[in-house]
């Protein structure tokens, strides 16, 4: 496990101590790397997201979207039986 010491400003943990938010954690420590992670998860979203923005201006990418659509087409309406 990495090792860091980190500065809060003054405010911030009042809002969090206000807010119960640093009781719900065995650790400051273990918040930080929670809060951390979140920020990981959104910013892979937001990567994503932009990536798919990106693809849907992409004519390449939009026929072979296309051709899997046609491709699959039937199966949408097979019964398991």
């Amino acid at each position: 496990m990495l090792r860091k010491t980190i500065t809060i400003d003054d405010e911030l943990y009042k809002k969090l101590d206000l807010h119960d938010i640093t009781s719900q954690y065995q650790s400051f420590s273990e918040l930080v790397s929670n809060a951390l992670q979140l920020l990981v998860d959104k910013q892979k979203k937001e990567h994503y997201k932009q990536a798919m923005i990106e693809a849907s201006k992409d004519e390449l990418y939009i026929k072979d979207m296309q051709e899997i659509e046609e491709a699959f087409r039937y199966s949408d309406f097979e019964n398991d039986a």
